[in-house]
């Protein structure tokens, strides 16, 4: 009897591959948030160049930080954007802040020489149109008020007197470091008497605009320390007078033929023109 031979045993299947880690997310989109988002909020402190640098790497932090919340680190891309809005908001409070002052101090800056001629070369258009109408109120430098007139400016009534054309050595030997004016150029010195004719308080060389006119331009320029000056006078009450020297440095070519320049320095007004004594 023939004996059926035995069936081999059965082979074991092969243990299945171990799984692989899954791969972790790259940070970089994260990081690079963060360092947008850095420079942003440094760049945002530089006035005026801020608003841009700072505002191109603000935006570009917060396109990466949006993006590496769903596919990177996601409390690092959350500190990006954040860097970068705080970057943004100190950019844009800087520049307006630094704008603005620059607006005032521009608004606020008073004319070294100003042309004063509105039409024809002499200046005298308006005043033959309206039949010498400028030349009863003094509005007009061709037709100024004689020496001595007294004029409402604001909350003043100002005067001037003791006027010296060519005041140059008197100024020079008041402070060794004044210095000299320009050459063909002296300077041009009066008293000032502003009576406050206001219901509060003020200062005459905070509240009254000074110059010297004559060829069609008005000069502002000041000399220095002057004796008695006007800066120097304190604040008077209604009623009260404050009176004190103010210069002007001007070219010595024609100012036989200049006259005074008064007007509101804060109030927009008419500007008067007196004669010196």
């Amino acid at each position: 009897m023939t004996q059926t031979p035995a069936s081999p045993p059965p082979v074991q299947p092969p243990y299945p591959p171990q799984a692989q880690g899954q791969a972790q997310p790259s940070n970089t989109i994260s990081i690079l948030a963060v360092v947008f988002g850095a420079a942003a909020l440094l760049f945002g402190l530089i006035p005026v160049a801020g608003i841009f640098l700072g505002g191109m790497f603000g935006l570009a932090a917060i396109t990466l930080g949006i993006i590496g919340i769903f596919k990177s680190h996601r409390l690092m891309a959350i500190i990006g954007i954040a860097l970068a809005v705080i970057g943004l908001i100190i950019a844009t409070v800087i520049s307006l802040a630094v704008g603005r002052a620059v607006e005032d101090v521009v608004e606020d800056w008073p004319t070294d020489v100003e042309d004063l001629t509105d039409e024809g070369a002499d200046g005298r258009d308006d005043a033959d149109d309206d039949e010498g109408s400028d030349s009863a109120d003094g509005t007009d430098p061709n037709s100024p008020l004689p020496s001595g007139s007294a004029v409402d400016i604001g909350d003043w009534n100002v005067s001037f007197s003791n006027v010296v054309p060519d005041s140059t050595d008197t100024i020079l030997a008041e402070n060794e470091f004044n210095e000299p004016p320009d050459d063909g150029h002296q300077f041009f010195m009066f008293q000032v008497d502003a009576i406050y004719e206001g219901s509060d308080s003020g200062f005459a060389w905070d509240d009254i605009e000074l110059g010297i006119y004559f060829n069609n331009t008005l000069y502002t320029d000041e000399c220095g320390v002057i004796p008695n000056d006007l800066f120097e006078t304190p604040e008077v009450y209604e009623g009260g007078t404050a009176s004190g020297n103010a210069c002007v440095e001007v070219p010595s070519d024609g100012v036989d033929a200049a006259v005074i320049s008064v007007e509101d320095y804060w109030e927009t007004s008419a500007r008067y023109f007196v004669e010196p004594d």
